[in-house]
């Protein structure tokens, strides 16, 4: 057996561990108490009145929160039709199943619900069940990488992060390096895409462009709503919150990464020195709607789902 076989093993006898797993849904649990205290302290420093004072009150606000908190699942019905056959009302409940799982369980525990699922609607090897969420996963994974990549690029080349501040001395050699290795990268991925990609070319063309699609609608369709809030910010610092938006959601098996969000904003807005309360308020709101709206559909949907097969059973033959 190779040194990574053993390792794998090794780690698959851990992961399934009973003690090992209670040891880290208790440091999920910490970290999110953490995170929690954190964010309570930095409105107790701001001042609850001033952020009480700060919540949107626009009702375009709102709606551009349900614009967004819906484009997902709906793009993800298009995708998975490709590959699999279901109704899409049934994929609709689906996804925003999976979506209420990696949001406010852990990362990619959607993909395991999904996988689930997917057995029960496309009757297909489980195999090949996996190769289409992992496909799916990758290509999802590129295309917000790709968009975060650009966009970190424009903020520096239009001088909004100081690259010197970041890359150090040697700035134009790391950055023509990064650029380098991100188009190998890109090239490996061209080259041996047989190994990496189950779908078809033509399917995953297509998914990447849903994905590519629905990724620069949603973050175009955020930086308005936070426009909304704060009519007087400049694009530049909107788009730079926006790049730490996409950063901590790129970080895998963080719990509550809106939370995560909700601290690392309000940290960027004493930074710039710019409305504090109101960046606390927002994201304090958007926080809290995203939990309340994924704890209803959530509970809808799991009980319908119940109803509707307690309905099934009772159907005559």
């Amino acid at each position: 057996m190779s040194f990574i076989s053993q390792i794998q093993l090794r780690w698959k006898q851990l992961r399934d561990d009973r003690s090992f797993k209670k040891v880290r849904q208790l440091l999920q649990r910490l970290l999110v108490l953490g995170i929690v205290a954190l964010i309570v302290y930095q409105l107790i420093d701001i001042g609850w009145r001033e952020v009480l004072r700060s919540l949107p009150t626009h009702p375009m606000f709102y709606v551009l929160f349900v614009i967004m908190f819906l484009d997902l699942p709906v793009s993800e019905i298009f995708i998975y039709r490709l590959v699999w056959p279901f109704r899409k009302w049934e994929g609709f409940k689906a996804f925003i199943t999976k979506r209420v799982y990696n949001q406010e369980v852990i990362g990619y525990a959607g993909e395991f619900y999904l996988f689930l699922w997917g057995r029960k609607q496309a009757k297909k090897p489980d195999k090949e069940i996996f190769k289409n969420i992992r496909d799916n996963s990758i290509l999802s994974s590129i295309s917000s990488n790709l968009v975060a990549i650009v966009l970190i690029g424009l903020l520096l080349y239009t001088g909004v992060i100081g690259a010197g501040d970041i890359l150090g001395n040697h700035n134009t050699v790391y950055f023509i390096a990064a650029v380098i290795l991100f188009i190998a990268a890109i090239a490996l991925v061209v080259q041996f895409r047989n190994y990496l990609f189950d779908l078809p070319l033509q399917k995953a063309a297509i998914c990447f462009s849903i994905y590519l699609s629905r990724f620069l609608f949603h973050h175009a369709i955020l930086v308005l709503q936070w426009l909304i809030v704060l009519p007087d910010s400049p694009l530049s610092m909107l788009f730079l919150l926006m790049a730490i938006y996409i950063i901590v959601n790129r970080i895998p098996f963080i719990p509550s990464k809106d939370l995560v969000f909700m601290w690392a904003g309000i940290e960027f807005s004493r930074v710039l020195d710019v409305t504090t309360a109101s960046i606390a308020g927002m994201l304090l709101v958007t926080s809290a709607l995203k939990k309340v709206t994924n704890l209803t559909l959530f509970l809808l949907i799991s009980y319908y789902s119940k109803d509707s097969d307690i309905q099934k059973a009772a159907r005559p033959e």
